[in-house]
């Protein structure tokens, strides 16, 4: 028999979400200067060689898949991600086209759900959160339940970094102890999906009556 949501489950959710929309309200009014600042330490509590060596090899040993030598590496997709998110505006006006006399100006897309593949459970957060919470955004983070506790102290580091520059901290959450009911249900309930692996989780994504991104599993083959 299919597990069912309980009620608490659904609370949790509605609680977790209620939080994502205040902490969103706290930085409405925030300069872009700002939210660099909130990328940049958001980027190094997540990614400097430290804390990143830690999560990475505890998520390899948790999940019981992948290769503790080469996940250390990986660190350096949050630089990167970095330093594309600080040369592209993200509040205010964005774009002025005087030929067609339009400006446009940038808002966020709203709580957005994340759900964090086993295979990177201490990468997808930071990678998701520096863009995310640039551009205002609260991200609710619902890991793969192998990996929930390397997800879990990851969203924490992230946590700790909105501390450091007076951001609040509930832009990032995370759920403690993931289902798929849980995650279906959040994906129904919040303003947009990021979902990252398998073709099920993707395809549940798409069909959860929000917008969303989907990236399925597996790494393109390049011949060059």
């Amino acid at each position: 028999m299919a597990k069912e949501l309980r009620d608490d489950e659904r609370q949790m959710v509605a609680d977790m979400i209620a939080r994502a929309r205040i902490a969103m309200g706290l930085v409405e009014d925030w300069s872009q200067a700002q939210l660099d600042r909130l990328a940049q330490a958001i980027a190094w509590y997540a990614g400097n060689e430290k804390t990143f060596t830690r999560l990475a090899e505890q998520g390899v040993d948790e999940s019981g898949i992948g290769d503790r030598a080469g996940r250390p590496a990986k660190r350096f997709k949050i630089h990167m991600v970095l330093r594309d998110v600080l040369r592209t505006p993200s509040t205010g006006i964005v774009e002025v086209d005087e030929a067609k006399g339009l400006v446009k100006y940038a808002k966020p897309a709203g709580v957005i759900a994340s759900l964090v593949p086993m295979t990177n459970p201490a990468m997808t957060p930071p990678v998701t959160g520096v863009s995310s919470a640039n551009a205002r955004n609260a991200v609710i983070f619902s890991p793969h339940p192998r990996t929930a506790q390397t997800t879990w102290e990851m969203v924490e580091m992230m946590r700790a970094a909105c501390r450091a520059v007076g951001a609040p901290e509930d832009l990032f959450q995370s759920i403690r102890h993931p289902s798929i009911p849980m995650t279906q249900h959040l994906m129904e309930e919040c303003d947009l999906t990021l979902a990252t692996g398998g073709k099920p989780m993707v395809k549940a994504a798409y069909s959860s009556g929000r917008p969303a991104y989907g990236v399925g599993a597996g790494n393109s083959s390049i011949v060059i």
